[in-house]
């Protein structure tokens, strides 16, 4: 099996799938799919026996020997048998962005396009986002295929663009449409005294205050006592979540309290409105039941005002248990089940 330089790990799998770097083998296979399916590739002619290996022994060889190619090309198989190819190509490795492109067996599409198709969309977004941390991936489709965008919506990706009469086709003009998806992956780290500064950057934010029972500014010398002693407490989880580029974007505490334990979410200004905080959320309650391994109920405090923080918590599993004049009260409990 030939090796991509750039990336860590070469294969990629998912139940009976794996994506596996192109394969010399699969070259004939390949020519033949794309020469039935011509009409909806950027391909003007059919290909040869002689431009299919030439291309091969060139153009994809090269690719395994540059540390940042244009191409990541895969062999998609289940059950070890190949069913379709595809990869990223038009990499930009500055902007980090990349066109996700995919052909599967012809014979098989009828039947089979939606499950090979989304599986395969699961597995190239392990390549780009954690991977190689790329910030965007997206399609460009011409507009023949309709049943390509219910599984891209299904898988996230969003309509970003629709180029009206973009390309000649079949004797008529058709429209290209492009969808995208950003890397919205987070992970967290446990709080430490380095981030004393940036959390009193972000408790002190306006927003924050404003959706605050002590809507008052913290003083820096109350906020150092207070959180150095958060951090080292041992009924206390303080969660710092960083993006993909490693930069922070929010912070969970969840401090346990006997039976019941109370969850606080703040997030960077800047990184508000991408839906980062039911995934925030979500990730704190396992990590805490995980930590703690309490029975315990986790209660968020939040005004009625708040309704985005709301519906935020309410996505990450929360329900409302009641609410008066100012606050709701949201509860998640322990289900391993």
């Amino acid at each position: 099996m030939r090796n991509y330089k750039c990336l860590s790990r070469q294969i990629f799998e998912s139940g009976t799938y794996q994506l596996v770097p192109l394969r010399d083998e699969d070259k004939y296979l390949i020519r033949q799919w794309r020469n039935e399916q011509i009409y909806h590739l950027r391909q003007s002619h059919p290909l040869t026996v002689e431009a299919q290996e030439a291309y091969f022994a060139t153009t994809v060889s090269a690719l395994f020997e540059q540390v940042q190619p244009s191409q990541l090309l895969f062999s998609l198989l289940k059950e070890g048998q190949l069913v379709a190819y595809g990869g990223l190509v038009h990499i930009n490795w500055a902007d980090k962005y990349a066109e996700i492109s995919f052909l599967m067996n012809t014979n098989l599409e009828k039947d089979f396009f939606e499950e090979f198709w989304y599986n395969y969309l699961q597995l190239i977004e392990e390549v780009g986002f954690t991977e190689v941390n790329f910030h965007k991936l997206f399609t460009y489709a011409f507009d023949v295929r309709p049943h390509l965008y219910p599984v891209l919506e299904k898988s996230g990706f969003q309509l970003e663009a629709r180029l009206k009469e973009h390309c000649f086709f079949d004797g008529r003009f058709i429209d290209v449409l492009i969808h995208s998806k950003l890397n919205r992956r987070l992970t967290f780290r446990k709080a430490t005294s380095s981030d004393v500064d940036l959390y009193f950057e972000w408790a002190n934010d306006e927003e924050t205050r404003k959706n605050s029972f002590n809507s008052a500014p913290i003083p820096y010398d109350k906020h150092i006592d207070w959180f150095l002693k958060k951090i080292h407490a041992p009924n206390s989880l303080m969660l710092v979540f960083e993006n993909h580029l490693k930069q922070p974007v929010g912070q969970v505490r969840i401090d346990q309290n006997g039976d019941e334990s109370v969850i606080g979410i703040s997030i960077a200004s800047h990184f508000r409105g991408n839906g980062f905080a039911t995934s925030m959320i979500a990730q704190s309650i396992q990590a805490f039941f995980e930590t703690f391994e309490t029975e315990s109920s986790i209660i968020a405090y939040i005004k009625l005002a708040n309704v985005a923080s709301k519906k935020a918590f309410e996505r990450a599993g929360f329900t409302v248990q009641y609410n008066d004049d100012e606050i709701y009260r949201l509860e998640a409990r322990n289900n391993p089940n």
